[in-house]
């Protein structure tokens, strides 16, 4: 689906138009192939948008690819789907087409398909899932699933490390305080990268963001064991801070 602007009629009668979205690769390639003949429609705002349909059909690769079925893409295509209607009480007798479906739809098709992921532990690369899916969402499942934050690696395939927003300083980590701080799961490399960038370069590249763990996950990834949690609630003369995220002034993470 190529989508244009008319921005402009030349004197002759011809009209300009600029490419939008991502369709300026697909028309030189038109051009080159001298496909010059194009059939032209109305622009529907509410039709599902060719970024939603990349990620969708790349998603169901991935969890095709995982799955390792013995049977044709389109055929887990039409699986997914008719779990997801089946999950959204949608009827499935005819099912929807990711080429003409609302942007609603695919919308809910595809935040749906990367709950499917985590919940089934699918590997897949979420690195573009910025333009479609909600970002806030996309990190507590990483978190809540202990994958990385930008990629969504999984611990299994890849070394991963916990960032801290809020630097702890160089004292012993054993005596830290752990909760109420802000916390990223990355990969080593990006791990390094945030180091060298910065915490607003890096997300603004990635467009991701940090998040506040709960007591649980701070156990679970060993940050803190309940014994030294009990031992400060029970000092009588500790509070918890109520730590936030650092300004753009400079900040420091470890």
């Amino acid at each position: 689906m190529l989508n244009i602007r008319i921005v402009g009629r030349q004197s002759n009668g011809d009209f300009v138009v600029r490419p939008i979205d991502d369709s300026k690769e697909e028309l030189e390639l038109l051009v080159k192939r001298r496909k010059t003949l194009l059939t032209a429609q109305s622009f529907n705002p509410n039709k599902v948008t060719r970024p939603q349909q990349k990620i969708a059909h790349a998603l169901i690769r991935d969890i095709d690819s995982y799955t390792d079925n013995e049977w044709f893409i389109q055929n887990t295509e039409d699986d997914l789907k008719i779990k997801f209607c089946i999950d959204r009480g949608l009827p499935y007798e005819q099912l929807f087409s990711l080429s003409n479906c609302s942007k609603d739809l695919a919308t809910q098709f595809i935040s749906w398909l990367v709950e499917y992921c985590f919940h089934y532990d699918i590997p897949f690369d979420g690195k573009d899932l910025y333009l479609v899916h909600d970002m806030n969402r996309k990190m507590f499942l990483s978190t809540l699933h202990n994958r990385c934050f930008v990629t969504q690696a999984r611990r299994q395939d890849a070394v991963l490390h916990i960032h801290h927003v809020n630097a702890v300083g160089m004292g012993k980590r054993s005596k830290v305080d752990h909760r109420g701080r802000y916390y990223m799961i990355l990969r080593a490399e990006l791990h390094d990268e945030i180091h060298q960038l910065g915490y607003d370069e890096f997300c603004q590249k990635w467009h991701v963001g940090a998040i506040k763990l709960s007591d649980q996950q701070i156990l679970d990834f060993g940050l803190m064991s309940e014994k030294q949690m009990k031992q400060l609630d029970d000092n009588p003369d500790y509070e918890i801070k109520d730590w936030q995220l650092p300004d753009k002034e400079g900040n420091s993470g470890t």
